[in-house]
């Protein structure tokens, strides 16, 4: 059968992505095609030693992508394909695709050293007789959403403006590990969470987050840093679930971050730092409770 494709890395499958998803599938309702989407398994710039830290895990990019409502179809990004010229990578989703409409965003680019564009996407598309999409911008804030403008807020520790371009909370999940125990010490318990290399993590600080364990979304204050007060000298994302008491060591554990509290201080001592954990934890309740 026919297929309507939409392209993309779709690192994040925020709400841009979805935008030329929808109009795939919405172009495949109209000319009796099937909705399709073609992506690559792992990030382009990563052959090239340049990947940006990932808005989503691997799985999780595919598992969302496949919900989608599209069949979806993954290649490993190798060198033979990076070299591809743009004519030809067309070429090959005609061939092996049945491809009738290709569906873009605005600034997409295909093909050796991304040559291709939209315009070359049109004129293939008249020249070769399939139908071509291009679907604008979608904004924020008056400008464009983009993976790296979410990685931007993310950087930034604006997580609320993450989320909102994202469609949803931006999250990382992770296996529960132990560390040194300090948040036990203190009467405020944390899981600490493993997992997270390569993935593009919110600034030094200290979130209102919602922990999701085993589907039960839970209200959490999580701190990200190294834990100054208390010679930390390595970067950990520490979650403490209010009204929580539970042995969950080597579970998953789902971080949605809401909004940002403060970020990282070096408190004089830990007497002054549990008081402020109390107050973190006050504050994030009552942003949670609205959220």
């Amino acid at each position: 059968m026919k297929t309507a494709i939409a392209l993309g890395t779709f690192d994040g499958v925020h709400t841009a992505h979805r935008a030329i998803i929808d109009a795939a599938k919405k172009r495949a309702e109209s000319l009796a095609l099937k909705p399709a989407i073609y992506t690559f398994t792992g990030h382009p710039m990563k052959l090239f030693t340049k990947q940006p830290p990932l808005l989503m895990s691997e799985q999780g990019r595919m598992d969302k992508l496949a919900s989608l409502g599209c069949e979806l179809y993954a290649d490993d990004f190798t060198n033979e394909l990076a070299a591809t010229e743009p004519e030809a990578f067309i070429a090959m989703l005609m061939e092996r695709f049945d491809m009738a409409c290709a569906v873009a965003g605005f600034n997409y680019s295909f093909g050796r050293f991304g040559r291709g564009d939209v315009d070359l996407l049109n004129k293939l598309g008249a020249r070769l007789g399939f139908d071509v999409v291009i679907v604008p911008p979608v904004m924020y804030k008056n400008e464009p959403v983009s993976s790296t403008r979410i990685r931007t807020c993310l950087e930034n520790g604006d997580v609320s403006s993450a989320g909102a371009m994202l469609g949803e909370p931006y999250s990382i999940e992770g296996d529960v590990v132990r560390n040194r125990g300090i948040g036990h010490k203190l009467s405020y318990p944390t899981a600490n969470i493993s997992g997270w290399a390569g993935r593009a993590i919110p600034a030094a600080g200290v979130y209102a987050t919602r922990a999701v364990l085993e589907g039960r979304p839970l209200f959490a204050v999580t701190n990200i840093g190294c834990n100054p007060t208390v010679r930390g000298t390595e970067t950990s994302i520490e979650t403490h679930i209010m009204d929580f008491d539970a042995d969950i060591y080597g579970k998953k554990l789902k971080v949605e971050f809401i909004e940002r509290l403060r970020g990282e201080i070096r408190f004089p001592n830990v007497h002054a730092l549990s008081i402020q954990m109390k107050l973190d934890g006050e504050k994030a309740l009552s942003i949670l409770k609205k959220a």
